[in-house]
């Protein structure tokens, strides 16, 4: 991600790039030093954006709580249909991309009060998304969520399969049977 001559960074540039050192080693991992010299930027410009090391995790984290929220919630807005939402976020969350490490990371760091304090709130606010589509496909009370809650299971479970046992988890043609199977064990429940 190193940039040449006199390239300016961003505030996002920074996150970005502490993001990527909390997937690799957890939030410990980010450091001001080496996060500088993987941009190719001076110890000095963190400052024109950060006060510290601390404000840099924090407003990393706030960012992926923003992305991982409210960002996949503005992108499904767009589709008409609660069915056709429910299905593209279940493609989404399951789909096979790089960099999906960085989740597991942070709930490998949840003793952190900070880690935890924005997992928590991922949680809540992912669990509220799950069951307004589920309450959009026909779903109602307590059924919106229960289904929910073991749709949001599964994807955490998902994903630290993913990381420790990758045979485990269906590839290719395999995951989009999978994504299907959980939309139709889902939707049964209406």
């Amino acid at each position: 991600m190193a940039r040449t001559g006199n390239a300016r960074f961003t505030a996002e540039d920074w996150l970005h790039s502490a993001l990527a050192a909390m997937a690799r080693g957890g939030v410990g991992a980010v450091r001001v030093e080496p996060i500088a010299a993987e941009l190719g930027a001076t110890k000095g410009s963190f400052y024109w954006y950060f006060a510290n090391r601390e404000a840099l995790v924090t407003a990393a984290l706030q960012h992926w709580l923003r992305e991982t929220t409210e960002g996949v919630a503005e992108t499904l807005a767009e589709l008409p249909d609660p069915t056709d939402r429910l299905r593209a976020l279940l493609g989404t969350v399951f789909a096979e991309r790089p960099g999906r490490g960085l989740e597991v990371a942070l709930q490998a760091d949840v003793d952190s009060p900070e880690v935890r304090s924005v997992l928590a709130e991922a949680d809540r606010r992912r669990l509220a998304i799950l069951r307004g589509l589920l309450t959009d496909v026909g779903l109602a009370g307590e059924a919106a969520e229960r289904t929910a809650l073991s749709g949001y299971a599964t994807y955490l479970g998902f994903l630290q399969l993913q990381r420790t046992d990758p045979d485990l988890v269906p590839n290719g043609a395999d995951r989009a049977a999978y994504v299907d199977s959980l939309l139709a064990t889902m939707l049964a429940g209406h």
